[in-house]
């Protein structure tokens, strides 16, 4: 480990000296160097190759599957649970309402495709099932399950979700998506289905040490390579005038009727009573109810048509005249309510994504109907990118980087307090998740005791959220 002063310690995890000599064996590490005096020499990089731990990175399809795929290591979707296990549930609460719910299914491993025999202290067989809160109160420990089938992951088939389950960022969350309405929208409670690989690296543990930084660089620079080059994100760093000149869209029924519902959402908040700090003027009253008016049309001519059929050039005009209207209007009443018209802008990037991922769902060549700009967008939202200096110091990357087992990385101390403990996982925010947990700068792990871990007892496996 590497201090705050740049010296170096080794902090290897308690009872895996056997662990590391072991994947050292199979990693080759660089040896001890000699000195000029010619007597061997401890530098830090040897300092951090001694202390380097095995563990494992998680990657993620770039684009969602349907939930029959056959992926037995996944992201989301539903999971593959044997008959016997119960959908885990908790009190959660969100907004100061506590509330009993099926908690949040969040990933499935088999573990049978991770690497690491002769290494991983995880069974070599069976599955794991993920499960958490998807309501981060402040920050700490939220609610989890970890359940453990020692049957592969495709010997059952998708569980159905149960009647409680909570709506991802629970029952008016801060993080909802509020234009999903739980009582319709699948994906208002369930994420999309991701597959996962897995990749096996050294792990250092470094705090904003350069030396760490470096090390870890090059580590995920050897397993992932080198790197793309850097792009911003289309749609997020769009302009409503940008969309405004863009006549790719809308490309189908189902994004008008998200991006409408988007904006009726804000509409209907910016007209309750209390939602802002002041009471609006009945011009702004009148405005909005006007903006409703418009929206409320829109939705009627959704429920006429199919939600995949292409929309025609006409109506697309029509359609994006309409939604400057609403930005416009939002302009001229900003600061009067809660709403700002640059968020207009931004929940239609977020519905384009959407709508992409649910067009993902339908097949493999259902994306060929939506513009390949905007899915060529997506996907690379999950590539890794050419890491800088300043982020492997700082080991976070504008990539996120999910992992099993090694250190971890988290921008407070969980990663310290659980130096004891075994990493079953590591969720980084990414934007293949809601708004619950799309924050890059927002780790997610979940924690087990050594012990339990060798008992095969996960019924006390903690998880640990934290942001930057």
């Amino acid at each position: 480990m590497i201090g705050r002063s740049g010296v170096a310690k080794v902090v290897p995890r308690l009872g895996q000296e056997t662990l590391v000599q072991g994947f050292a064996t199979w990693f080759d590490p660089t040896s001890a160097r000699v000195s000029r005096g010619g007597l061997m020499a401890r530098s830090e990089r040897d300092e951090l190759e001694e202390a380097a731990l095995p563990a494992v990175l998680v990657r993620r399809n770039d684009l969602p599957v349907p939930l029959a795929h056959p992926a037995r290591s996944f992201f989301g979707g539903l999971p593959k649970l044997p008959p016997q296990f119960e959908w885990p549930v908790a009190e959660v609460t969100a907004n100061e309402t506590p509330e009993t719910v099926a908690l949040t299914f969040v990933a499935q491993i088999d573990l049978a495709e991770v690497p690491g025999s002769g290494w991983s202290p995880l069974p070599k067989r069976g599955t794991l099932f993920f499960f958490c809160s998807s309501v981060f109160v402040g920050e700490g420990n939220p609610p989890c399950r970890v359940l453990y089938s020692p049957t592969g992951g495709g010997a059952h088939p998708g569980r159905s979700p149960p009647p409680n389950l909570m709506p991802l960022a629970g029952t008016d969350g801060d993080a909802q998506v509020r234009w999903l309405d739980p009582a319709l929208d699948f994906h208002s409670k369930v994420e999309f289905k991701y597959p996962l690989s897995f990749l096996p690296f050294r792990d250092v543990y470094s705090d904003q040490d350069a030396a760490g930084g470096e090390f870890m660089i090059e580590e995920l620079c050897r397993v992932l390579g080198p790197g793309e080059p850097r792009a911003p994100d289309l749609l997020q760093s769009r302009r409503a005038r940008d969309y405004e000149k863009d006549e790719d869209w809308p490309f189908n029924w189902l994004l008008i009727n998200y991006v409408v519902r988007s904006i009726l959402s804000r509409v209907q908040r910016d007209l309750t009573p209390g939602s802002y700090y002041k009471p609006i003027t009945d011009e702004v009253a009148t405005e909005l109810k006007r903006l409703r008016v418009g929206a409320i049309g829109w939705l009627e001519r959704c429920r006429a048509l199919t939600p995949m059929d292409e929309v025609d050039a006409d109506t697309k005009t029509a359609f994006r005249s309409w939604w400057l209207d609403v930005v416009q209007a939002y302009e001229r009443i900003d600061r009067q309510v809660r709403t700002y018209a640059g968020q207009i802008a931004e929940d239609l990037g977020y519905a384009i994504n959407h709508t992409i991922r649910c067009m993902a769902t339908q097949g493999d060549d259902a994306c060929d109907d939506a513009p390949f700009e905007y899915v060529a967008n997506l996907e690379r939202q999950n590539h890794w990118k050419a890491p800088t200096v300043e982020e492997g110091q700082r080991r976070h990357f504008g990539t996120a980087l999910h992992q099993m087992l090694g250190y971890g990385s988290g921008p407070q101390d969980a990663t310290e307090v659980h130096l004891e403990d075994m990493l079953l996982l590591q969720v980084q925010g990414d934007a293949a998740f809601f708004d619950w947990h799309s924050n890059i700068g927002c780790v997610l792990h979940f924690w087990i005791d050594r012990d339990a871990l060798t008992q095969l007892d996960f019924s006390g496996v903690a998880a640990t959220y934290e942001c930057d």
